[in-house]
């Protein structure tokens, strides 16, 4: 394979696939991983009809199964991929509590659990090809100073979070449970920054650099499959082109499009090629700017690295960092 590989989680659909023809527009070779094989399949021909034979392919992924992850690591190895980098774009929004194959909260595991395992089962890959790229996308909802209509996070024990129980005994909300995965993802990327270079991992000549993305709001996204039908229209059908008048005065609404390409952009640009441990959100037109005051918590980030090592049930031979 001539072209180096990228691997887009969700990158059939909204923001992942943009991001990828953008990203095989470049010269990569886009893997899209997801569930909706079908839709994975189509995304490739529309890709490599763009972009050349070659330049797009597709693997079957669940996120919320720990097993699909694992399977989907191997192969990836199996099949040699020059994998030098990784965005971890996919993500869900529920309204009722559901779980995942292996007993965890739905969202907590889709959109943070099953990331941190696929991260640490191919750090091997993205190791023996760095300079390399890990991104994060997170959102903007995990900051209280935002002005999203989403709860506030709220975050106790770890534990309690990953089986859906609320910190304050509260009834179950979806939306609260996106607002905390996001908020892990902060954590999850920030943490993984410090871990990679204090291992000697990531290094000035070889740099495996790890940042979180905020795309903003979205319409037309796939976090609306759960909706009812009606709203469902209205986020597909009516709302993307609200947000492209809306955008030049209001950044934090945006088009698949335009975040699709900033998304690309953490993954090409030169200028960041040793940025790591750093937040683009939308709010700044995806400029480096700071993240929620929580988000900085160096204590936290670290339990939950340790509380989602465990729920993972992550060997010491699954992870580059566990044998640095």
């Amino acid at each position: 394979m001539q072209r180096d590989v990228v691997l887009v989680t969700g990158g059939n659909s909204g923001i992942g696939y943009e991001a990828a023809r953008a990203l095989a527009r470049a010269g990569w070779h886009v893997v899209l991983a997801s569930r909706n094989r079908g839709a994975s399949a189509a995304a490739v021909a529309r890709i490599e009809a763009e972009s050349g034979v070659g330049s797009a392919s597709e693997l079957g992924l669940d996120l919320a199964s720990l097993a699909s992850v694992r399977q989907l690591a191997k192969e990836i190895d199996a099949r040699g991929l020059p994998l030098r980098a990784l965005v971890l774009n996919a993500g869900l929004q529920g309204r009722e509590r559901r779980q995942s194959a292996d007993g965890y909260e739905l969202t907590f595991a889709a959109n943070h659990l099953g990331h941190y395992l696929l991260a640490h089962r191919l750090l091997g890959r993205l190791s023996e090809r760095a300079p390399a790229r890990i991104v994060v996308v997170a959102s903007g909802v995990h900051d209280p100073a935002q002005r999203t209509a989403m709860p506030h996070p709220a975050i106790g024990d770890f534990d309690a979070l990953a089986v859906g129980e609320d910190a304050s005994g509260r009834p179950y909300s979806g939306p609260r449970a996106y607002v905390h995965s996001k908020l892990c993802n902060v954590w999850f990327a920030y943490e993984l920054a410090r871990r990679l270079e204090a291992a000697g991992l990531s290094s000035a000549a070889r740099p495996i650099t790890v940042n979180a993305y905020d795309p903003g709001l979205v319409p037309g996204s796939g976090l609306a499959r759960d909706y009812p039908a009606a709203a469902r229209f209205v986020w597909d059908r009516i709302l993307p082109g609200v947000a492209r008048v809306l955008n030049p005065v209001y950044p934090g609404i945006s088009t698949a499009e335009k975040s699709g390409a900033a998304l690309a952009r953490l993954v090409t640009d030169p200028a960041l090629a040793r940025v790591t441990g750093k937040y683009f959100p939308s709010t700044a037109r995806w400029r480096e700017a700071p993240s929620s005051v929580e988000s900085y918590d160096a204590a936290r980030a670290h339990a939950l690295w340790e509380a989602s090592a465990r729920l993972a049930g992550l060997a010491p031979d699954e992870s580059a960092l566990a044998r640095a």
